[in-house]
C-alpha cells in the first residue's frame, strides 16, 4: 500500500509541477523581530515582543524555475489546452521546483542587558523541492518518438518532502563597537519525510513493441506514510515520534562607517534522524521491462473497488522490483546563505543589495536581490526590491510596516505581480503578521531602522565604554 501512495505522491508531482524558502525584503526590514530568521544577529526595537500565537508570522512561497502557467497553457478561443511544444522550448535542460510553509505557533524575545538580546520561537514548516529535467517532461509528451535513440535519462531526478516542527532559542550579541553577532540552535521534531537519496534513471521504448525497458538505481527513503499505528492518538502524533534533529544558523553585521554596512548570514545546517514509521525502497541498477496494462476508466465493478489507475501503479512497482526495508536514517535540512551591503542614502532612507545562495542534493540555487527601504512617517515604513531567481527576472517586491506601537503589523512580499499575474510567475513569496513590542524609547525624530546601530551604552574594540554615542534606543536595530 505504501509503495502506491508513494507512487502516487511521485507522479502527480510530476505531472502537476507548474505550480524556497528566500526572505529578501524581510533579511533587512531590522525593526521587525521576525527579520531574526534570515539573520540571527539582528537586533529588535525595545526591551520586549510578543508574537500573537499562529499571527505573528506565517510564511509561503512557491518557485519553479523551469515554466509558468503560462508557458505551458495555449489559449484557443477562450479555452485553454496544454501546449508541451512551448514548454519544451522553455524549460532547461535541469529544473527546479519548491514549495515552502512556516508558521509560527508561538515567538518572544527580550534584552537580556543593553548588548545582548534572546529571542524564542515554536514554528511548524513543510518543505517540498523537486529536481525535475527536460527528458521527464519530453517522455510524458512525446514517448519514444521524443528521442533519437529511444532512450530517456532522468537522471538527478531529487525528491525532498519535510514536514517538522522547529523549537529555537536565539542570542544577539554587539561584540565591539562595529560588529554585532547573532548565534541560533534549533531543536527539531520530525513528523514526515520522503527523501530520494540518490536517482539515476534511464528508459527506453521499443519502437516496435512499445515495451518500456531501462534500468534504476534508486534510494527512496519515507518517513511516518508507512504501517502508522492506527490507535496513534493526536498528541502523540504532534509530540510523541522519534523523528528528532538539531541545526543552528549564525549571522553578523559589520557598520563599517557612518554610511556602510555589511552583513551575512548562514542558515538551517542541520538534519532530522527519522526512526519511527521509516522505509526504503532501492532498486540497485537492476533492469526492468514495463509493457503497460489494460485501462478501461468506465470499469467500476473492478475486484476489491481496484481502479484502473491502481492497477497502473501495481505494474509500475513489479516492473521497478523495488527492494522495501526498514531502519532508521537521516536527511539534511536546506542550507542557505546570505550576503548583503547597505548604504545608508539620508536619515530615513537606506538602499542595498543582497545575494541568497541555497543548496540542495548537490546544487546550489544563486539569486540576487537589490532593495530599498524608507520610513515615511513616524510609523511607517515601505520597502521595495527587485529579484533574480530561478531564471526569473520579472520579480518586484513590495514591503509594508504598520507600526504606531506596541502593535506591529508587517506584510512582504518578494514578488507581488504574482498576484495580479500568476499565469506568468515563476516564483511567489509572502509573509505577514502581527507583533506586539514594549519598552521602546518616544520620540518625534523619524528613526531608520534598517542601518545597522549601536545601543546607547557601548563599548569600543577596546572594551571602554562609550557614552557618546548618538544613537537613540529607538534607533536600535
Amino acid at each position: 500500500m505504501m509503495k502506491k501512495t508513494l507512487l502516487t505522491t511521485v507522479t502527480f508531482f510530476m505531472m502537476f509541477c507548474t505550480l524556497a524558502q528566500q526572505d529578501f525584503i524581510m533579511y533587512n526590514l531590522r525593526n521587525v523581530p521576525q527579520s531574526i530568521y534570515s539573520n540571527p544577529s539582528n537586533r529588535f526595537e525595545g526591551k520586549f515582543y510578543l508574537g500573537l500565537p499562529a499571527l505573528s508570522s506565517n510564511y509561503f512561497s512557491l518557485s519553479n524555475s523551469g515554466f509558468a502557467f503560462s508557458d505551458a497553457l495555449e489559449d484557443r478561443g477562450g479555452d485553454l489546452y496544454l501546449d508541451f511544444d512551448n514548454l519544451l522550448s522553455t524549460i532547461e535542460d535541469e529544473n527546479y521546483f519548491s514549495l515552502n510553509t512556516k508558521i509560527d505557533l508561538f515567538s518572544f524575545g527580550f534584552n537580556l542587558n543593553e548588548r545582548t538580546q534572546l529571542s524564542f520561537n515554536v514554528t511548524e514548516n513543510i518543505d517540498f523541492r523537486l529536481n525535475y529535467n527536460k527528458d521527464l517532461i519530453r517522455f510524458v509528451y512525446k514517448g519514444n518518438g521524443g528521442f533519437g535513440n529511444n532512450v530517456a535519462n532522468f537522471d538527478g531526478f531529487g525528491l525532498n518532502l519535510n514536514h517538522y516542527r522547529e523549537y529555537g532559542v536565539g542570542v544577539s550579541h554587539q561584540l565591539t563597537k562595529k560588529l554585532r553577532l547573532g548565534l541560533k540552535a534549533k531543536y527539531l521534531y520530525g513528523m514526515e519525510n520522503i527523501f530520494s537519496e540518490e536517482s539515476k534513471i534511464q528508459i527506453a521504448t521499443d519502437p516496435q513493441t512499445f515495451a518500456i525497458t531501462g534500468s534504476a538505481d534508486l534510494t527512496l527513503r519515507t518517513a511516518g506514510f508507512n504501517n502508522v499505528d492506527d490507535d496513534e492518538e493526536t498528541m502523540e502524533y504532534l509530540t510523541g515520534r522519534s523523528n528528532t534533529g538539531l541545526a543552528v544558523d549564525f549571522g553578523g553585521n559589520y557598520e563599517l562607517n557612518d554610511k556602510w554596512s555589511f552583513n551575512a548570514s548562514v542558515l538551517d545546517l542541520g538534519y532530522i534522524t527519522w526512526n519511527d514509521y521509516t522505509n526504503s525502497y532501492t532498486n540497485e541498477g537492476k533492469p526492468f521491462t514495463y509493457r503497460g496494462v489494460d485501462i478501461d476508466i468506465l470499469d467500476g465493478n473492478a475486484p476489491g473497488g481496484e481502479t484502473s489507475f491502481d492497477r497502473v501503479l501495481d505494474s509500475l512497482e513489479e516492473a521497478f522490483d523495488l527492494v522495501e526495508s526498514e531502519g532508521k536514517y537521516r536527511s539534511s535540512l536546506t542550507s542557505r546563505i546570505y550576503l548583503g551591503a547597505n548604504y545608508k542614502l539620508n536619515e530615513q532612507t537606506v538602499a542595498g543589495g543582497l545575494i541568497h545562495t541555497e543548496f540542495f542534493q548537490g546544487n546550489v540555487r544563486p539569486a540576487l536581490s537589490l532593495n530599498i527601504n524608507r520610513q515615511m512617517t513616524k510609523w511607517i515604513s515601505l520597502s521595495a526590491a527587485y529579484t533574480m531567481i530561478n531564471r526569473s527576472y520579472n520579480n518586484l517586491g513590495l514591503g509594508l510596516v504598520v507600526d504606531p506601537g506596541p502593535v506591529q503589523f508587517y506584510l512582504v512580499s518578494d514578488n507581488v505581480l504574482g498576484a495580479f499575474q500568476p499565469q506568468h510567475a515563476r516564483h511567489a513569496q509572502v509573509r505577514f503578521g502581527i507583533n506586539l513590542l514594549f519598552g521602546r524609547t518616544k520620540t518625534k525624530q523619524f528613526h531608520t531602522p534598517f542601518q545597522g546601530v549601536i545601543p546607547n551604552k557601548s563599548s569600543d574594540d577596546s572594551g571602554e565604554e562609550n557614552t557618546n554615542s548618538e544613537t537613540a534606543p529607538t534607533n536600535e536595530e
